[in-house]
């Protein structure tokens, strides 16, 4: 039912000539002239609706046409992902079961198109998935957002988002929308809860596909199964990775090997460094001592984060002189980062935690 490890296509956005699809004629609003009146049935604006989308519907295919810079010609753009499987949802979409997909999009009623044509399309912003499960009694989705946290590299072009919800969990690199043509440096990546976000945010499509069908699944748990999630945007960014792949059909040619994890690990090794332990520094003069118990003391008292206390302090203790308040801020922030190590130290001594770590290296989740 869900399968495990094995990276799977879960949306995609799919450009055809618009020659080469029949628009629906009884269709009320997409592609039609439509216009505006007041409340004298004046026409105050006219436009033709070039998009359609059923925000109603458990399941709806996005549609757009606009013209295309490659075609040189109107192009019909239609956006679709594996919920149109419905109960084969954790399947992912793949050439087996295409007809489904068409079918489906067919049914929708606002084009009609052939297989020989979906197929040919070009494949832009494929997003392709893979589901893990994190093993009972080792570490879970939290703590697994933790190590990401902790082992994310400092970068301007590239901000990490962590969030940790009760009905949202998960933690990504990057935002799709701000790719652009960066999309070697600043390939988007995702870790999420999967049942967390099914349950909380695709509640309805949940309840009517899935719910039944994952009842007594050992691996549907809130805090253990992981989603995997990255977005490829072209045929120039597929290159990057040894790939040539520009239609539907070639993107099914791309064998699902040991080969293809690259697209998750490439971002993941730019984004984060690999695991080590982090040794607590010791030696702690008395006057740093002192020193951290003072700005510990200080955060407490004041009901601040113990970075916010810094500049205060320094101010504080070395008033008529600016290079020694940065030093003395340089210092602060020092001795805060030991005492963070020694409670990580403290916390990786433990087999538990070194398995947890294993195990997410093993199954390639961090570098």
């Amino acid at each position: 039912m869900i399968r495990l490890g094995k990276p799977k296509i879960d949306s995609l956005r799919l450009i055809v000539p618009l020659k080469d699809v029949t628009l629906n004629n009884k269709n009320p609003d997409f592609y039609r002239d439509l216009t505006t009146t007041n409340s004298d049935g004046e026409i105050v604006d006219e436009f033709v609706k070039t998009t359609s989308f059923n925000p109603l519907a458990l399941v709806s295919t996005s549609y757009a046409i606009r013209h295309d810079i490659f075609l040189k010609a109107d192009a019909l753009y239609i956006g679709f992902s594996s919920k149109m499987l419905k109960e084969k949802y954790f399947d992912g979409i793949s050439s087996s079961n295409i007809d489904t997909i068409i079918d489906f999009v067919n049914s929708e009623g606002v084009v009609s198109i052939s297989k020989e044509v979906f197929m040919s399309g070009r494949v832009v912003d494929v997003d392709f998935c893979a589901d893990y499960f994190i093993e009972e009694n080792v570490g879970n989705i939290s703590s697994l957002i933790q190590v990401c946290i902790d082992l994310t590299i400092p970068q301007k072009r590239v901000n990490m988002y962590p969030y940790q919800k009760a009905d949202n969990k998960g933690i990504q690199w990057g935002r799709r929308e701000d790719v652009g043509r960066s999309y070697k440096r600043k390939q988007f990546l995702k870790y999420y809860a999967k049942a967390v976000e099914l349950k909380n945010h695709s509640t309805a499509f949940y309840d009517a596909y899935l719910k039944d069908l994952l009842k007594g699944n050992v691996h549907f748990q809130d805090e253990r199964l992981l989603r995997v999630e990255t977005t490829i945007k072209n045929s120039d960014h597929f290159k990057t990775y040894g790939y040539t792949v520009k239609t539907l059909n070639s993107l099914f040619d791309i064998k699902n090997d040991e080969k293809f994890i690259q697209i998750f690990m490439r971002p993941m090794s730019q984004y984060m460094t690999g695991y080590r332990e982090i040794k607590h520094q010791e030696g702690l003069t008395f006057y740093q001592q002192l020193k951290t118990i003072l700005l510990f003391d200080r955060a407490k008292l004041l009901s601040m984060q113990v970075e916010d206390v810094i500049p205060m302090l320094a101010r504080e203790l070395k008033p008529d002189c600016k290079v020694s308040q940065s030093k003395l801020r340089s210092e602060f922030q020092y001795l805060i980062e030991v005492s963070e190590n020694a409670h990580k130290t403290h916390l990786h001594n433990t087999t538990d935690y070194r398995n947890f770590i294993t195990e997410i290296e093993g199954k390639k989740l961090i570098p």
